[in-house]
C-alpha cells in the first residue's frame, strides 16, 4: 500500500496530520485484510492509474480521489450494506478532519460519488445514445473498467470475484453471477464517458456474453 501513500496524502491534504495518518492506518488494513481477493490493494492501485490517465477531464479530482479510497473501505459480500457504510466512514473521517470540512463542497462531492456507487447507475446509463462528462461518470467508469479489459484479464478478474465469495455453493454464486450481468447487458450504456464508450464497451459486452455462455453451459 505504501506506493498508494502519495495519492492519499493529496486527497487528504486539508486535514490534520495525525487524523491523515490515523485514516492511512485504517485504509490499508482494510485495502490489505485476509479475503480481498479482487477489492484489495491492486483494485486501487488500477483504479488511481485510470484516475490519472483522465484527470484533465475532472471537475474535482480531490473528491474523486477520496472517493476512490472510501468506496469500498468497508467490504463483505457477505452483507448488502457496505456500501451505505462506506458512506458513514467518510462522515466519520471528514468529522475527525477539522472545523468547518463536514460542509465543504469538497465532501459534498464525495457524498455524492459514494451516493452513486450503491446502484452504480446514473441517467446516461440508461438512455440511449447517452453519455455524460460529470465526475460520476468517469468514477463510475473506472471502477467498472476491468469489465472492458482484454479477455484475460477480465477472466482473472472473474476467478478473483468467486474466489471472494466463497462462502456461497458454486450453484449459488453462478445464479447470482448471472443475474447481475444480465441486468448489465440489459442496460443501453455500460459506461458513459465517451472515452469509456469508445475503448471498452464493445469489449465488454463480449467479456460478458462469454462469462454468460461459462456459467450456463
Amino acid at each position: 500500500m505504501e506506493d498508494l501513500r502519495s495519492e492519499w496524502d493529496a486527497a487528504t491534504s486539508f486535514a490534520a496530520g495525525a487524523v491523515s495518518e490515523r485514516w492511512w492506518s485504517t485504509v490499508s488494513r482494510q485495502y490489505t485484510e485476509e479475503g480481498r481477493v479482487y477489492h484489495g490493494h491492486a483494485y486501487l492501485a488500477q483504479l488511481f492509474a485510470l484516475y490519472h490517465q483522465h484527470q484533465e477531464k475532472l471537475t474535482n479530482p480531490q473528491a474523486v480521489a477520496l472517493a476512490i479510497f472510501f468506496h469500498k473501505l468497508e467490504y463483505n459480500p457477505r452483507s448488502g450494506d457496505s456500501d451505505v457504510k462506506n458512506i458513514e466512514k467518510f462522515d466519520e473521517f471528514i468529522s475527525e478532519a477539522g472545523e468547518g470540512h463536514q460542509d465543504s463542497p469538497l465532501s459534498a462531492a464525495v457524498r455524492s460519488l459514494l451516493e452513486a456507487s450503491v446502484s452504480n447507475l446514473t441517467e446516461a446509463h440508461m438512455m440511449e445514445g447517452g453519455s455524460g462528462s460529470d465526475d460520476v461518470h468517469y468514477f463510475l467508469d473506472f471502477t467498472t473498467a476491468v469489465l472492458g479489459a482484454p479477455a484475460p484479464e477480465y477472466d482473472q478478474y472473474t476467478t478473483k470475484i468467486q474466489a471472494e465469495y466463497v462462502h456461497l455453493p458454486t450453484t449459488a454464486y453462478n445464479q447470482l453471477r448471472l443475474k447481475m450481468l444480465k441486468n448489465l447487458v440489459l442496460m443501453p450504456n455500460i459506461y458513459t464517458t465517451r472515452e469509456f464508450q469508445t475503448e471498452r464497451e464493445k469489449t465488454a459486452r463480449k467479456n460478458i456474453q462469454r462469462e454468460v455462455e461459462n456459467l450456463q453451459a
